[in-house]
């Protein structure tokens, strides 16, 4: 992404913001708009107010992308939420590239209205799209700390996915996995079962031994946590985490293992993963803040690059 820059915070209705993105988009020429929207009303205001530039819809809501589509509109499907609404740009606007949906030299506008990310204001982007635009990885959106390698992480989120698409075929599966700090994680909690990897070799102990995932599904029936350390490999399950008295920024509406999860990454430098039994979306958290939502039934690019970090 080229140069961008960001316009305005008050509270306007997605009707207004159409109409100053439209006013923007003529004054600056810009060749598309790409918005993000969660109900299909945003890109509809704007396609009713000009036809002179391409109008591209981003959603993670599977009903707001099917009415869109359904209606002549160009979409993208989000596979990711991230906390953040400028990381959330960046990954719209690697979405949209690697969906062909915008192209190498274009000059466009990305909008994001603050009904999507309530207390942070609208936020208008104008940016030069650039080849390298399409490498924007998972990793790029998560803090990893504690020596947390991108390919445990791109392991540990693999896992979470399989298990969030049983979670959504009607199995009650949920689960944490937490990666980095093991140790510190592991102070204060509790094994509420015998540790179901003690004595096994350390290949069945890695997350990115793919001939574990089924295991690890099945394993994610069982109350308490995966813990693993920053490489990926697992020093046990079946444990409830400490999370007394820790300061956490959750939404409302989760419950007590968003919470956990929460709680054990403000009081570690540890990365946990939740994968919800109510409605299979995969959650990272870190430093007691949701940093990012994924749908296991989308595909989400890649995960780490190649030339990111060595080794597991």
């Amino acid at each position: 992404m080229g140069n961008s820059h960001s316009l305005g915070r008050a509270a306007r209705s997605e009707a207004e913001l159409a109409q100053l993105v439209v006013q923007v988009a003529r004054a600056v020429q810009a060749d598309i708009v790409l918005c993000a929207t969660e109900t299909a009303a945003f890109p509809r205001y704007l396609h009713q107010l000009s036809d002179q530039f391409r109008i591209v819809a981003a959603t993670t809501n599977e009903e707001a992308y099917d009415i869109l589509t359904h209606t002549g509109l160009e979409a993208v499907r989000l596979p990711l939420r991230a906390a953040d609404k400028y990381n959330q740009i960046r990954h719209i606007i690697s979405v949209a590239f690697r969906s062909a949906k915008i192209s190498s030299g274009e000059f466009l506008i990305c909008a994001i209205s603050h009904d999507l990310y309530p207390g942070q204001g609208d936020l208008v982007v104008l940016a030069d799209v650039e080849p390298n635009v399409e490498n924007l990885a998972v990793s790029d959106l998560i803090r990893l700390t504690d020596g947390i390698r991108p390919r445990a992480l791109e392991s540990a989120v693999t896992v979470a996915c399989k298990i969030g698409r049983a979670a959504r075929r009607g199995k009650r599966l949920g689960t944490i996995f937490t990666l980095g700090d093991s140790l510190k994680v592991l102070e204060g909690s509790r094994q509420l079962i015998p540790n179901p990897f003690h004595g096994h070799d350390e290949s069945l102990r890695r997350l990115s031994n793919p001939d574990i995932h089924d295991s690890l599904v099945e394993l994610a029936k069982l109350d308490g946590a995966f813990v693993a350390r920053g490489d990926g490999f697992i020093q046990t399950a079946g444990v409830f985490l400490a999370s007394t008295q820790a300061e956490v920024e959750l939404p409302a509406g989760f419950g007590a293992r968003h919470v956990a999860a929460a709680a054990v990454t403000r009081r570690t430098d540890a990365t946990a993963i939740v994968i919800s039994a109510t409605d299979g979306n995969v959650r990272i958290f870190s430093d007691g803040k949701l940093v990012l939502q994924i749908d296991p039934t989308v595909a989400y690019g890649p995960i780490t690059l190649e030339n990111f970090g060595t080794g597991e």
